[in-house]
C-alpha cells in the first residue's frame, strides 16, 4: 500500500489531482484503508484545506468531496494574439487535410495492443523533426533495441545524430513539458494497475495544462480495448484533446475533433483502412472506410 504521509498526499493533490476527488481515491488507496488509515488520511487532508496555504478546499456537495486550489492565475491578453494560428504539426494519414491543430493543444492516439500505436507516435516525431523541436518521451516498451530498429526501417532517412531527443519516461510526462514551441510525443501512458482508470484522464489534462503559454504540442498514445473508440480511462480522456484518434487492426477514426479544418467539412467519425510493414512505422494501403 503507498505511504500514507504528508507528503506524499500533498505531491498527490498537487500533482495528479485534477477536479472534483474523493478523500479516498487520493494514492489509490480505495479499498485499502483501515480504518486507522482513513482516520489519519482524512485528518491531513482536513489540514490541507485549512492551513495557512490550503492546497484543497470541501466541495461541500458530499461528505469527503475536494477540490484542489490553483489560485495562481495571470490575466491573459487575448486581443493580441494572432488570429488562427497553426501550429504547423504534421501527422500521418494526411490527418491535416481534415482538422486544425492550434498551438498549445493535445491530440491523443488511443490504440488497442498492436495497432499501429506507437508506429503512429514514432511517424509523427520524423514528420516533425526538421520542422520543430521534438522530444519523444518514451517507456521504451520493447527496449532500446526495438525503438532503433523501428526507426531505421522507416521510409524517411533520419540524420546522425538523429534531430530529435528521446527520453526514458514511465510516469509525470507532465513534469517534462516545459520547452517553447517544441512538439512532445509519448509513447505511452500506461494503464495503472487496479481500477483508477480516472488518473489517465487526468494525466491527459495535466499535460494539456503545462502546455499553455508555450506555443507546443503534445502527442499522447493511450492503451484502449479492442474494438473501443475510447482508451482505459473512458470520457474523462476526451475532455482536454483538440484531436481524438481510435487504432484498431488495420483501423483509424478520428473519434473527436475540436477544430475542423474546412469549416463545411467536420471529421469526426472519418475513417480508413491501411496495413503496415512488421517495424509498423510505415503505413501502406490507405482507403476511406464507410462501414460502422
Amino acid at each position: 500500500m503507498p505511504e500514507i504521509s504528508r507528503s506524499a498526499i500533498r505531491d498527490w493533490i498537487t500533482t495528479i489531482a485534477t477536479g472534483e476527488f474523493h478523500y479516498t481515491k487520493v494514492l489509490g488507496l480505495q479499498n485499502k484503508l483501515s480504518s486507522a488509515d482513513d482516520t489519519k488520511l482524512r485528518k491531513i487532508i482536513y489540514e490541507f484545506c485549512h492551513g495557512p496555504n490550503p492546497i484543497c478546499e470541501s466541495v461541500g456537495r458530499n461528505d469527503g468531496y475536494y477540490i484542489p486550489i490553483d489560485n495562481h492565475a495571470e490575466e491573459l491578453d487575448w486581443q493580441s494574439v494572432e488570429a488562427r494560428r497553426d501550429s504547423g504539426l504534421i501527422l500521418p494519414f494526411d490527418l491535416r487535410k481534415y482538422v486544425f491543430i492550434y498551438p498549445d493543444t493535445t491530440i491523443v492516439v488511443a490504440g488497442s495492443k498492436s495497432s499501429g500505436k506507437t508506429g503512429f507516435l514514432y511517424r509523427t516525431v520524423v514528420l516533425n523533426m526538421t520542422s520543430t523541436n521534438v522530444v519523444l518521451l518514451t517507456n521504451l516498451e520493447g527496449g532500446l533495441s526495438m525503438l532503433k530498429d523501428r526507426f531505421d526501417a522507416m521510409d524517411i532517412d533520419i540524420p546522425i545524430p538523429a534531430p530529435f531527443k528521446v527520453k526514458f519516461v514511465t510516469e509525470h510526462f507532465h513534469q517534462y513539458i516545459k520547452d517553447r514551441n517544441t512538439l512532445y510525443v509519448i509513447d505511452y501512458i500506461d494503464a495503472p494497475d487496479g481500477s483508477d482508470f480516472y488518473m489517465i484522464g487526468a494525466q491527459v489534462k495535466k499535460i494539456d495544462q503545462k502546455l499553455q503559454g508555450l506555443d507546443s504540442n503534445a502527442v499522447i498514445g493511450l492503451q484502449k480495448p479492442a474494438g473501443r473508440d475510447t482508451a482505459f480511462g473512458g470520457e474523462q480522456t476526451l475532455k482536454a484533446p483538440t484531436l481524438y484518434i481510435a487504432m484498431d487492426n488495420s483501423k483509424l477514426k478520428i473519434v473527436d475533433a475540436k477544430v475542423p479544418a474546412d469549416k463545411k467539412l467536420h471529421p469526426k467519425n472519418m475513417a480508413w483502412t491501411f496495413l503496415y510493414e512488421d517495424e509498423g512505422t510505415r503505413f501502406i494501403n490507405i482507403v476511406p472506410y464507410y462501414g460502422e
